[in-house]
């Protein structure tokens, strides 16, 4: 990836992302007072192009590239406003360029609407998102990605059995209706209340996987 060191070294915005047309989403962060040098980046014919999608988050593409076609970008493109686009190719998702050939990363909240809104789309168009993780990485799985068997890392690692539901005249019930827990073989039992939990990589269940189709990589190729 170019980077050159000519941004403001006090600027916040720390991470550029691309997109393939497969559905595969990276991330890479920006190193302080760096660039991404979007003319080397998107050096000769065809030309690029960038589509400013909110003040602070721009997206940069190939025009008339004769790759596969990128679902994702151009539907992320008209829910931003613009006519409908045929992109094609890897597209990059930066800051503002200021419409220079330089571009910073995006600060965090630019970062996070990013994703927000690509998610959204994503599933309102039925397209698939995906990413890889290093073992030492932490993803985030819903209770609902185990299954009986599985390992629930807690602390130790615990035989996961059932969602159970709490008994209908308990607190948590009557606070949080539908609400249910954890029960693993052992006997232990833990609350399951919120919609994902932090989890590394390397020890989330199968379920989280097929779910989402993220793909788990070595440790270090």
């Amino acid at each position: 990836m170019p980077l050159h060191p000519d941004a403001d070294p006090l600027a916040a915005s720390t991470t550029v992302v691309t997109l393939r047309p497969d559905g595969l989403v990276r991330d890479f962060e920006k190193e302080p007072g760096t660039c991404l040098d979007l003319a080397e980046l998107f050096s000769g014919p065809p030309p690029y192009d960038t589509l400013r999608l909110r003040y602070g988050l721009e997206m940069h593409h190939h025009l008339r590239s004769t790759e596969a076609p990128n679902a994702a970008a151009s539907r992320l493109a008209e829910h931003c406003g613009y006519e409908p686009i045929d992109i094609r190719g890897t597209v990059w998702f930066t800051g503002a360029s200021a419409e220079t050939d330089s571009a910073p990363g995006m600060d965090d909240a630019m970062y996070l609407e990013l994703f927000e809104t690509l998610t959204a789309v994503s599933d309102t168009h039925g397209l698939r998102l995906w990413s890889q993780y290093r073992p030492h990485q932490t993803v985030f799985v819903k209770p609902t990605d185990y299954a009986p068997g599985d390992t629930l890392w807690l602390g130790q690692p615990h035989r996961f059995m059932c969602l159970a539901d709490y008994p209908s005249d308990s607190v948590t019930a009557q606070l949080f209706p539908g609400a249910q827990y954890f029960q693993c073989d052992d006997g232990f039992t833990m609350g399951a209340t919120a919609p994902a939990y932090p989890t590394r990589a390397d020890q989330a269940p199968p379920g989280y996987w097929q779910r989402t189709g993220h793909q788990l990589l070595p440790a270090s190729d």
